[in-house]
């Protein structure tokens, strides 16, 4: 095993010392211990109020953080073959995780009016704001800058969190005229320009800050023959609706997570590497948490 300059050690086949990926799509026995390493904690703060006239306000305020050892997945290969790793592969340093909020706050207001005994309407708002984004399956809040191609000679590639240099004698590039393109893409990211001079971390990078705003109005009929009625209108994400600008979400591309392709060693076993050009990180969500929506609702009881 020898090391690269930023630290990492590189292996290979040749040397019999260590060999991670047999080439069998990642059969082998893989063995998982216990640790007492991470942390999870989660703090919320609430205040709320009922007026005389009908109204009720609140206000909330929820800080996280969590941190562990390895990815979130069910399947033991997956964290053999796809974890993204610093260093020593098989003792991966402690990192944030990738789901969850760390600062999140909630506002909600809502407003009753009885017409009469039998009817009434009422009025609800839910304002949120939030660092991140809100949990898809396909993957959490965080990113991970990895390089394209096996960095590390381990024998698999995709998985090797990129060096952040400080400057160009920091990286060895296929065409040194990209360092100006590179250097702009670093400084762009709060992450990656904090953090020049290192490995980059485990889902260190996070989503933007988000706000949200959702409209809800419900009418109630009350009638002692027929049971009750309820009719309901709700717009999702209000904001957007108003201004097409607003309510609309970021999340990293995959050209911005892996903005460095491996093409090859210098003649010192360094790794030279194309920029693939990536201007900035976060780019709009096209989900439909970033559009507005309307539903109407009709509920019947008795």
């Amino acid at each position: 095993v020898r090391f690269l300059a930023d630290g990492r050690p590189y292996y290979t086949d040749a040397d019999g010392v260590y060999e991670r990926y047999t080439g069998d799509g990642g059969g082998g026995v893989y063995v998982l211990n216990n640790t007492d390493e991470g942390h999870n904690m989660t703090i919320t703060t609430q205040l709320q109020k009922q007026f005389d006239n009908g109204a009720a306000a609140s206000v909330a305020y929820t800080f996280l953080t969590a941190t562990n050892s390895l990815k979130s997945t069910e399947i033991a290969s997956v964290l053999w073959q796809n974890q993204p790793v610093q260093g020593d592969l098989n003792n991966p340093v402690i990192s944030p995780s990738e789901f969850g909020n760390p600062h999140r706050f909630i506002a909600t207001g809502t407003y009753r009016h009885d017409w009469s005994s039998s009817m009434s309407t009422s009025i609800g708002v839910f304002f949120e704001l939030a660092q991140g984004n809100t949990y898809i399956y396909s993957g959490g809040n965080r990113y991970s800058f990895i390089y394209s191609g096996d960095v590390n000679g381990d024998g698999y590639g995709g998985n090797d969190l990129i060096y952040i240099p400080k400057n160009a004698s920091e990286i060895v590039l296929a065409d040194p005229a990209d360092w100006d393109a590179l250097d702009a893409f670093i400084e762009q990211d709060d992450y990656l320009s904090a953090n020049r001079g290192k490995i980059a971390e485990r889902f260190g990078a996070i989503n933007p800050w988000f706000s949200n705003l959702d409209l809800r109005i419900l009418h109630d009929i009350k009638t002692p023959m027929v049971g009750g009625i309820q009719l309901s209108f709700d717009i999702l994400n209000f904001g957007n609706l108003i201004n097409s600008g607003w309510g609309v979400r970021k999340i990293a591309s995959v050209a911005a997570t892996s903005p460095l392709r491996l093409t090859g060693f210098d003649s010192n076993g360094e790794p030279i590497l194309d920029f693939t050009g990536p201007s900035e990180t976060y780019v709009d969500d096209p989900s439909p948490l970033s559009r507005w929506q309307i539903q109407v609702g009709l509920r019947y009881s008795f």
